[in-house]
């Protein structure tokens, strides 16, 4: 902990950054519940309808790299205050649409907001907490409320958006905007202040920026599109074309640029790299098997979509309570036998309901799966931020965190477009779609199983430790 940070600050400064990046991770699910509302008085297509859940995934997941090196150039703390501001002005605004297209550009806004705060956050984070015990155990807390976040999200939605429904759909769009106030009016008080900078400033990468920050944004939307609309869409391959090509110049701009917005040296980290690939595969499976076990509920068993919310509750009830401690495991003894077990118990879950889905209670089903899911969740998610995070600088700390955050949402954007393709064809071959569906995704996890076992080692004494930049 640092020296201006007594015990009782530390802790409040990690119950906010906590709280804000709970609400990053839920805020793409709660909406989920209110959709027959908004779509019954605002009068949208069912095009529209789905985009009113993605624009905060494409704003976010498109954005998370710029906000990461943003917030190393400008100042932690003050890009962390600024961008929850505009989530929290963004979330009033809308309580307050009157069409689609204002809706979609709220949410939007809202997901490009949160893709400052993220990263600026778990930067903050590392800030406040430079002891190597002290950082475990809140890297472990920050990484199960983020964890909870995905896991939860539709259980929250399901709960909080059934009681809004009574007053107006609206409570759903709105009811993050409470905490955020709060949060921005403690910060000030709690938040180390950005440290002033020496020598001379960097310069921005605009040319950098203006490439990554559009292909990502047409990479997220590509893939979103894919689960709606179909692969041989155009605006779907349309849009991926176009995103790979401005990849590619991305990747030309930086290799020649003084001080380029991501050093391709990031790329090289053998660490980082693993675990970025680690988080993009195993956050794709478990929301490719979330979808297709959602639709099993509802569709085969006839669940409401109250219960099948609450389906996932032991998952992230595991994740919530046994996250910090794995964090505090893998700082102390390294992280890659703690990820390959942990997606290997995923592995097993998702085995264990291919196997069992229609010939077993579904109860006992939902028990044994969700069980071994959540703990192998809250083994494989603070590891992977552990992992990712070993030996990088302060100064890069924001960057890299974006990189981490990117990994995910892009990931389970594909996989899960992947999986709703597996689903959708299945039956054309005389397969059964829920079995084939989550066939594809234990296939998938058995992978990345066999991925972080042969991964770098992420020795004890060097856990998520970073040289402070002079």
């Amino acid at each position: 902990m640092t020296s201006s940070q007594t015990r009782s600050g530390a802790g409040l400064a990690l119950l906010l950054l906590c709280a804000a990046n709970f609400l990053d991770a839920m805020d793409v699910s709660t909406i989920g519940v209110a959709l027959p509302a908004i779509q019954k008085e605002l009068g949208m297509q069912a095009t529209s309808l789905q985009w009113a859940v993605s624009a905060y995934v494409l704003g976010y997941g498109g954005f998370l790299l710029l906000g990461g090196r943003v917030a190393d150039l400008f100042g932690h703390r003050r890009v962390f205050l600024w961008s929850l501001a505009v989530f929290a002005a963004a979330s009033i605004a809308g309580g307050f649409v009157d069409s689609a297209p204002t809706l979609i550009a709220a949410r939007l806004v809202k997901g490009i907001a949160a893709a400052f705060t993220a990263p600026a956050a778990l930067a903050l984070l590392l800030s406040v907490f430079a002891d190597g015990k002290a950082r475990a155990k809140a890297l472990g807390v920050f990484s199960s409320t983020g964890a909870a976040g995905f896991v939860l999200g539709m259980v929250l939605g399901m709960v909080l958006g059934g009681a809004a429904t009574i007053i107006s759909w609206r409570a759903t769009i709105v009811m993050g905007a409470p905490v955020a106030i709060l949060a921005l009016i403690v910060a000030p008080l709690v938040l180390p202040p950005d440290p002033k900078r020496t020598g001379p400033s960097a310069r921005f990468d605009w040319a950098g920026a203006i490439t990554i920050t559009p292909g990502l944004l047409l990479f997220v939307f590509g893939v979103t599109n894919a689960a709606v609309d179909g692969w041989q869409a155009f605006a779907t391959w349309g849009s991926l074309v176009a995103a790979l090509v401005l990849i590619l110049l991305f990747l030309l701009v930086e290799s020649r640029h003084s001080d380029p917005m991501v050093p391709l040296a990031m790329f090289r980290r053998a660490k980082l790299s693993h675990a970025n690939a680690i988080a993009a595969l195993f956050q794709g499976a478990y929301v490719g098997f979330q979808f297709i076990a959602t639709l099993y509920y509802q569709t085969v068993v006839g669940w409401s979509a109250f219960a099948t919310g609450f389906a996932f509750a032991i998952g992230g009830v595991c994740v919530m309570f046994l996250a910090p401690r794995f964090a505090t495991i893998g700082q102390a003894r390294g992280t890659t036998l703690l990820m390959t077990f942990g997606v290997g118990l995923q592995a097993i879950s998702y085995l264990f309901w291919a196997l069992s889905a229609g010939q077993i209670d579904t109860i006992l089903l939902v028990a044994v799966s969700q069980l071994l899911l959540g703990v192998g969740y809250a083994m494989t998610y603070p590891s992977i931020q552990v992992a990712a995070l070993s030996d990088i600088e302060e100064d890069k700390s924001g960057l890299a965190s974006g990189m981490l955050f990117a990994s995910f949402q892009i990931g389970g954007g594909i996989i899960l477009a992947a999986a709703s393709a597996v689903f959708s064809a299945a039956p054309s071959y005389g397969w059964n779609p829920y079995i084939a569906g989550i066939g594809f995704v234990t296939i998938l996890a058995a992978a990345i199983t066999l991925l972080a076992a042969v991964g770098p080692r992420t020795s004890a004494a060097r856990g998520v430790n970073y040289q402070a930049a002079e």
